[in-house]
């Protein structure tokens, strides 16, 4: 698949009507309205782990020609977004003094490659042994890179969290912090007899439906065993168990991608226990609506629905009157959020626009729901300037992942594309399809 990025930057959304109507243009200018207040409206259920801001750097070139030489400023607005954590997921326990390896996977969501002598420098709290700072290579516009950081646990248990950032060459810090956060457990008291085995814990099927009832099989030699439900790596729901059994468990009809389980088993006596996990895969009840689509389960099935699309001098905003909602997309040097999302709050009968506003020839007052949130929502029309194009109406396709967090969603565009938004509104960008 190719992609068309519109915007970089680095982390989830229903009454029919038609949004808006075309406008004509015309000569005399006016400044944009100042709108007076802010339409809250749900976001992702879970934070995103880094903030991300823009460090602008200005350089200056000379042009050399028949007529006096010239000075243009040129603007880069350098910036790194975290894309995941690659090993040492937060709150991984490793054991006191022991010896680890952090790594990041980290997005160039600037527009301007990261130049030579960029480094990843240590910034606060616990440096864990780590160096303070290591060259970075060179990292393309929207590129990604795995940045690993040796370290050590501290001696004493307790919970060490290290903060690090990416430093351009002339000392500057670009805004997002990276950090690592683990668990050093307490020392565990002397065994008195042999830790607790696991012969196997399993489940009767290698691959099972959402909603299908699935047994689970276990041999131990403990004397307390207890299985959880995993959900996004958290115990969840706990059964007590006999060291040896079975126990049928039904699969919600809402789970996707896979189920995992936990077993501890331990012995009187012993402060030690052990350990085994199972992750049982699901197949995906509901296909994509497009081509080249996530190697993961869709949540659900393709939300259809009359759309609304009209373009801007700095951006995009979509109607989808199934959900009663706006997204927009932001195509400007602002770093964050890069798209937002919100109710549709314009009723048959309100004001179509405003008449005394006058855009300039050629561009657009917009109309209706996209009329109301620009005119009287602080920092959307300063953002999105005029709209260069009358409302085109299409029909429009949403579709979310079935992550535990930091879900992404896919809109159909008006031109038969598709609009990727990336995690907590962190980014976007346009795909072909």
């Amino acid at each position: 698949m190719r992609k068309l990025i519109f915007a970089t930057f680095l982390f989830f959304l229903a009454l029919p009507a038609l949004a808006c109507q075309l406008v004509t243009g015309v000569d005399e200018a006016t400044t944009l309205p100042t709108p007076p207040s802010l339409i809250a409206v749900p976001t992702a259920l879970n934070p995103p782990p880094t903030f991300s801001a823009t460090a602008v750097i200005t350089a200056t070139a000379t042009t050399t020609a028949a007529t006096p030489a010239a000075t243009t400023a040129v603007s880069c607005a350098y910036n790194a977004a975290f894309v995941r954590d690659v090993t040492i997921p937060d709150d991984t326990e490793v054991a006191a003094n022991s010896p680890f390896t952090k790594t990041w996977r980290v997005r160039n969501n600037g527009d301007c490659p990261w130049p030579q002598g960029t480094t990843w420098v240590f910034h606060s709290d616990n440096q864990m042994g780590g160096p303070a700072s290591s060259p970075l290579a060179t990292l393309g516009v929207g590129e990604t890179a795995d940045i690993s950081v040796d370290l050590t646990a501290p001696a004493s248990s307790g919970t060490y969290t290290g903060y690090w950032r990416v430093r351009l060459p002339d000392g500057t810090l670009l805004p997002a912090r990276f950090f690592v956060r683990i668990v050093v457990p307490a020392p565990a008291a002397a065994a008195t007899t042999a830790v607790a085995t696991i012969a196997y814990f399993r489940a009767d099927v290698t691959l099972a439906d959402p909603g299908d009832i699935v047994n689970l099989q276990w041999q131990t030699s403990g004397d307390q065993v207890t299985i959880y439900r995993l959900r996004g790596g958290q115990l969840s729901d706990s059964w007590s168990q006999a060291a040896t059994g079975t126990m049928a468990y039904q699969i919600d009809a809402s789970e996707r991608n896979a189920v995992e389980f936990a077993l501890f088993a331990g012995r009187d006596n012993v402060s030690d226990y052990a350990q085994a996990n199972l992750t049982l895969p699901l197949t995906c009840p509901h296909a994509w609506f497009f081509t080249e689509a996530p190697d993961e389960c869709a949540q659900d099935a393709p939300l259809f629905s009359d759309g609304v699309e009209q373009h801007f001098q700095q951006g995009v905003m979509i109607w989808v009157a199934a959900q009663d909602r706006i997204y927009i997309l932001y195509d400007d040097d602002q770093v964050s959020p890069r798209w937002e999302v919100y109710t549709d709050e314009w009723e048959t009968g309100d004001p179509v626009n405003d008449p005394t506003i006058l855009p300039p020839a050629g561009l657009y007052q917009p109309q209706q729901g996209f009329g109301l949130l620009w005119r009287e929502t602080p920092g959307i029309a300063d953002r999105l300037g005029w709209a260069t194009g009358a409302e085109e109406a299409f029909t429009a396709v949403y579709q979310t992942t079935a992550r535990y967090k930091y879900n992404e969603t896919y809109l159909r565009a008006l031109d038969g594309n598709v609009w990727h938004l990336l995690p907590e509104r962190s980014d976007w960008e346009k795909l072909d399809d």
